[in-house]
Protein backbone atom coordinates (compact mmCIF):
# COMPACT_ATOMS: atom_id res chain seq x y z
CA UNK A 1 0.00 0.00 0.00
CA UNK A 2 1.67 3.23 -1.36
CA UNK A 3 -0.80 5.75 -1.61
CA UNK A 4 -1.11 8.16 1.08
CA UNK A 5 -5.06 8.97 1.54
CA UNK A 6 -5.48 5.24 1.51
CA UNK A 7 -3.42 4.61 4.24
CA UNK A 8 -4.91 7.15 6.07
CA UNK A 9 -8.48 5.97 5.56
CA UNK A 10 -7.51 2.71 6.58
CA UNK A 11 -5.81 4.28 9.74
CA UNK A 12 -9.14 5.72 10.54
CA UNK A 13 -11.10 2.64 9.86
CA UNK A 14 -9.09 0.50 12.15
CA UNK A 15 -8.91 3.25 15.19
CA UNK A 16 -12.96 3.67 15.07
CA UNK A 17 -13.76 0.38 14.72
CA UNK A 18 -10.86 -0.32 18.19
CA UNK A 19 -12.42 2.22 20.10
CA UNK A 20 -15.21 4.91 20.83
CA UNK A 21 -12.56 6.70 22.09
CA UNK A 22 -11.64 8.07 18.21
CA UNK A 23 -15.24 7.50 16.96
CA UNK A 24 -15.78 10.91 17.03
CA UNK A 25 -12.96 12.09 16.31
CA UNK A 26 -10.90 13.28 13.34
CA UNK A 27 -8.03 11.15 12.33
CA UNK A 28 -5.18 12.46 10.52
CA UNK A 29 -2.30 10.09 8.96
CA UNK A 30 1.15 10.51 6.56
CA UNK A 31 4.12 8.61 6.01
CA UNK A 32 7.19 10.14 7.63
CA UNK A 33 10.61 10.03 6.70
CA UNK A 34 12.00 8.80 9.70
CA UNK A 35 15.53 7.25 9.86
CA UNK A 36 14.45 3.89 11.23
CA UNK A 37 10.89 2.22 11.95
CA UNK A 38 9.45 5.23 14.31
CA UNK A 39 5.72 5.80 14.60
CA UNK A 40 3.74 8.58 16.18
CA UNK A 41 0.63 9.54 17.70
CA UNK A 42 -0.38 12.92 19.01
CA UNK A 43 -3.57 14.69 19.65
CA UNK A 44 -3.51 17.82 17.15
CA UNK A 45 -6.40 20.15 18.67
CA UNK A 46 -9.27 17.71 18.32
CA UNK A 47 -7.95 15.50 15.66
CA UNK A 48 -5.23 13.06 16.13
CA UNK A 49 -2.25 12.97 13.93
CA UNK A 50 -0.40 9.54 12.94
CA UNK A 51 2.65 9.61 11.32
CA UNK A 52 3.92 5.79 10.23
CA UNK A 53 7.57 5.76 9.03
CA UNK A 54 7.98 5.43 5.61
CA UNK A 55 9.89 2.72 5.57
CA UNK A 56 6.28 0.64 5.30
CA UNK A 57 4.62 2.16 2.29
CA UNK A 58 4.68 -1.11 0.75
CA UNK A 59 3.74 -2.82 3.94
CA UNK A 60 0.69 -4.77 3.81
CA UNK A 61 -2.75 -3.64 4.90
CA UNK A 62 -2.84 -6.00 8.06
CA UNK A 63 0.48 -4.22 8.96
CA UNK A 64 -0.48 -0.92 9.15
CA UNK A 65 -3.91 -1.84 10.52
CA UNK A 66 -1.59 -3.20 13.42
CA UNK A 67 0.70 -0.41 13.47
CA UNK A 68 -2.36 1.97 14.01
CA UNK A 69 -3.97 -0.37 16.82
CA UNK A 70 -0.81 -0.27 18.53
CA UNK A 71 -0.37 3.14 18.50
CA UNK A 72 -3.66 3.44 19.91
CA UNK A 73 -3.13 1.03 22.68
CA UNK A 74 -0.25 3.06 23.30
CA UNK A 75 -2.90 5.92 24.17
CA UNK A 76 -5.51 4.40 26.06
CA UNK A 77 -2.69 2.62 27.81
CA UNK A 78 -4.24 -0.68 26.92
CA UNK A 79 -2.47 -4.34 26.11
CA UNK A 80 -2.29 -4.95 22.34
CA UNK A 81 -3.32 -8.19 21.25
CA UNK A 82 -1.04 -10.60 20.54
CA UNK A 83 -2.15 -11.01 17.25
CA UNK A 84 -1.30 -7.25 16.19
CA UNK A 85 2.31 -7.68 18.16
CA UNK A 86 2.87 -11.11 16.31
CA UNK A 87 2.12 -8.96 12.50
CA UNK A 88 3.55 -5.93 13.21
CA UNK A 89 7.01 -8.04 14.68
CA UNK A 90 6.65 -10.52 11.77
CA UNK A 91 7.70 -7.63 9.27
CA UNK A 92 9.84 -5.97 11.05
CA UNK A 93 11.87 -7.97 11.54
CA UNK A 94 11.93 -9.04 7.67
CA UNK A 95 15.60 -9.11 6.35
CA UNK A 96 14.29 -6.81 3.85
CA UNK A 97 12.62 -4.23 6.32
CA UNK A 98 15.73 -4.61 7.82
CA UNK A 99 18.43 -4.27 5.64
CA UNK A 100 16.70 -1.07 4.50
CA UNK A 101 16.72 0.80 7.95
CA UNK A 102 20.42 -0.14 8.40
CA UNK A 103 21.01 1.20 5.06
CA UNK A 104 19.57 4.45 5.72
CA UNK A 105 20.58 4.94 9.44
CA UNK A 106 24.19 4.25 7.34
CA UNK A 107 23.44 7.55 4.89
CA UNK A 108 21.89 9.32 6.91
CA UNK A 109 22.51 8.71 11.05
CA UNK A 110 24.69 11.33 12.47
CA UNK A 111 26.65 10.02 15.52
CA UNK A 112 27.64 12.72 17.66
CA UNK A 113 30.44 12.12 19.61
CA UNK A 114 33.03 14.48 21.29
CA UNK A 115 36.63 13.72 21.55
CA UNK A 116 37.23 10.61 23.97
CA UNK A 117 39.84 12.50 25.79
CA UNK A 118 37.55 14.62 28.84
CA UNK A 119 38.20 16.88 31.63
CA UNK A 120 39.00 14.11 33.91
CA UNK A 121 39.00 10.69 32.32
CA UNK A 122 40.80 9.23 28.91
CA UNK A 123 38.12 6.38 27.44
CA UNK A 124 40.80 6.01 25.08
CA UNK A 125 43.46 5.31 27.74
CA UNK A 126 40.41 3.18 29.48
CA UNK A 127 39.26 1.48 26.60
CA UNK A 128 43.09 0.16 25.66
CA UNK A 129 43.25 -1.25 29.00
CA UNK A 130 40.33 -2.80 28.90
CA UNK A 131 41.13 -4.40 25.21
CA UNK A 132 44.48 -5.59 26.36
CA UNK A 133 43.19 -7.17 29.44
CA UNK A 134 40.05 -8.97 28.88
CA UNK A 135 39.73 -8.66 24.97
CA UNK A 136 43.21 -9.82 23.55
CA UNK A 137 43.25 -6.67 21.59
CA UNK A 138 40.38 -7.88 19.42
CA UNK A 139 38.09 -4.89 20.00
CA UNK A 140 37.72 -2.70 17.19
CA UNK A 141 35.30 0.32 17.24
CA UNK A 142 35.07 2.74 14.52
CA UNK A 143 34.55 5.80 16.95
CA UNK A 144 34.79 5.97 20.54
CA UNK A 145 34.34 9.33 22.69
CA UNK A 146 31.81 11.27 25.19
CA UNK A 147 28.23 12.11 24.05
CA UNK A 148 27.39 15.64 22.93
CA UNK A 149 24.66 15.23 25.90
CA UNK A 150 24.58 15.28 29.14
CA UNK A 151 22.42 12.34 29.50
CA UNK A 152 20.85 10.30 32.69
CA UNK A 153 18.56 8.04 30.85
CA UNK A 154 21.71 6.40 29.13
CA UNK A 155 25.47 6.56 30.47
CA UNK A 156 26.78 4.14 27.51
CA UNK A 157 25.82 3.51 24.31
CA UNK A 158 27.11 0.70 21.95
CA UNK A 159 25.45 1.47 17.94
CA UNK A 160 26.04 -2.02 16.23
CA UNK A 161 25.44 -0.08 12.71
CA UNK A 162 28.18 2.93 13.03
CA UNK A 163 30.16 0.16 15.71
CA UNK A 164 30.66 3.21 18.09
CA UNK A 165 30.35 3.72 21.86
CA UNK A 166 29.45 6.42 23.59
CA UNK A 167 29.45 7.43 27.24
CA UNK A 168 27.25 10.71 29.16
CA UNK A 169 29.53 13.41 29.83
CA UNK A 170 27.90 13.24 33.42
CA UNK A 171 30.21 10.63 34.07
CA UNK A 172 33.63 12.97 32.95
CA UNK A 173 33.66 13.88 37.15
CA UNK A 174 36.27 14.22 39.63
CA UNK A 175 33.54 12.36 41.62
CA UNK A 176 33.52 9.33 39.21
CA UNK A 177 36.27 6.81 40.36
CA UNK A 178 38.20 5.41 36.99
CA UNK A 179 36.88 1.71 38.00
CA UNK A 180 33.49 2.95 37.73
CA UNK A 181 34.12 4.12 33.94
CA UNK A 182 35.87 0.99 32.90
CA UNK A 183 33.10 -1.25 34.02
CA UNK A 184 30.59 0.73 32.05
CA UNK A 185 33.15 0.68 29.19
CA UNK A 186 33.20 -3.31 29.65
CA UNK A 187 29.69 -3.29 29.18
CA UNK A 188 29.52 -1.58 25.78
CA UNK A 189 32.45 -3.62 24.48
CA UNK A 190 31.10 -6.77 25.68
CA UNK A 191 27.99 -5.87 22.86
CA UNK A 192 30.65 -5.58 19.93
CA UNK A 193 31.00 -9.73 20.64
CA UNK A 194 27.62 -11.18 21.45
CA UNK A 195 25.12 -10.98 18.70
CA UNK A 196 21.33 -9.78 19.88
CA UNK A 197 19.40 -12.73 19.28
CA UNK A 198 15.62 -13.22 18.81
CA UNK A 199 13.51 -13.77 21.86
CA UNK A 200 10.26 -14.53 19.90
CA UNK A 201 9.36 -11.33 19.47
CA UNK A 202 11.99 -9.17 20.11
CA UNK A 203 15.96 -8.83 19.79
CA UNK A 204 17.27 -8.78 23.22
CA UNK A 205 20.32 -6.62 24.09
CA UNK A 206 21.56 -8.25 26.57
CA UNK A 207 21.65 -12.54 26.52
CA UNK A 208 22.70 -15.04 29.66
CA UNK A 209 26.09 -15.73 28.04
CA UNK A 210 26.32 -11.49 27.88
CA UNK A 211 25.51 -11.37 31.84
CA UNK A 212 27.43 -14.06 33.10
CA UNK A 213 30.30 -12.35 31.30
CA UNK A 214 29.99 -9.10 32.67
CA UNK A 215 29.84 -10.10 36.56
CA UNK A 216 33.07 -11.68 35.76
CA UNK A 217 34.41 -8.01 36.02
CA UNK A 218 36.23 -7.26 38.96
CA UNK A 219 34.29 -4.43 40.35
CA UNK A 220 30.94 -5.60 38.44
CA UNK A 221 29.22 -5.12 42.13
CA UNK A 222 30.89 -2.12 43.27
CA UNK A 223 30.25 -0.08 40.38
CA UNK A 224 26.84 -1.10 39.96
CA UNK A 225 25.91 0.25 43.29
CA UNK A 226 28.00 3.46 42.74
CA UNK A 227 26.31 4.22 39.38
CA UNK A 228 22.91 3.26 41.20
CA UNK A 229 23.39 5.96 43.93
CA UNK A 230 24.79 8.36 41.60
CA UNK A 231 21.66 8.59 39.66
CA UNK A 232 19.29 8.11 42.55
CA UNK A 233 21.19 11.44 44.07
CA UNK A 234 20.10 13.44 40.77
CA UNK A 235 16.69 11.66 40.91
CA UNK A 236 16.93 9.75 38.28
CA UNK A 237 16.55 6.31 37.15
CA UNK A 238 19.12 4.05 37.09
CA UNK A 239 18.36 1.84 34.30
CA UNK A 240 21.36 3.24 32.46
CA UNK A 241 22.84 0.87 30.39
CA UNK A 242 21.97 -0.08 27.03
Amino acid sequence: MSDGFEMQEMCRSALRSFSGAFRDKEVLAEFYPYIGLTHTIRRRGSSWMIRISDHCRQAPREVLESIAVLLACKILRRKPSPEALRIYDAFRRNPETEQRVQLRRLQRGRKQIEDAQGKCHSLEEIYTELNRTYFNGQVEVRKLGWGARRSWSRLGHYDPVHNTITISPVLDSARVPRPVLAYLLYHEMLHTLFNWTDSGTRKRHHTPEFYRAERSFPSYAAARKFLDRFCRMRGRNPAWLW
